[in-house]
């Protein structure tokens, strides 16, 4: 079994209602109207590398019943030597260091973000 890995937001921040926070775009994968259970991406729009050949590309988490507590259900990053996306998890060590990244970028736009 997996451990669950979950981004904590800061009540000030929460995630649907921010659009751009540096590099990272955050959209509605889930219907807008649909309150009952939101899924949304955090997509990356400046190529970044997070290891030799993997950019990070896309992170989706899904709203939980702790308010501001979001399941991270996968990572995205894209591989360009073998030319497609790959997907992890906060138990892969890329994973990890992807979800840092992001943490780091959105704490110097004052969005306060914790991986729990």
């Amino acid at each position: 079994m997996t451990s669950l890995h979950y981004l904590e937001f800061h009540p000030a921040d929460h995630p649907v209602y921010l659009k751009k926070i540096g590099n990272w775009v955050i959209t509605f994968l889930s219907p807008r109207e649909d309150l009952t259970h939101i899924q949304l991406a955090i997509t990356s729009v400046l190529p970044r590398q997070v290891s030799e050949n993997l950019q990070p590309v896309r992170i989706i988490i899904d709203q939980t019943e702790i308010e501001n507590r979001w399941l991270i259900q996968q990572i995205i990053c894209y591989n360009s030597a073998q030319g497609k996306d790959e997907i992890f998890s906060c138990s892969d060590a890329i994973g990890i260091k992807v979800i840092e990244n992001l943490i780091e970028e959105f704490n110097k736009y004052d969005v306060e973000l914790s991986l729990i």
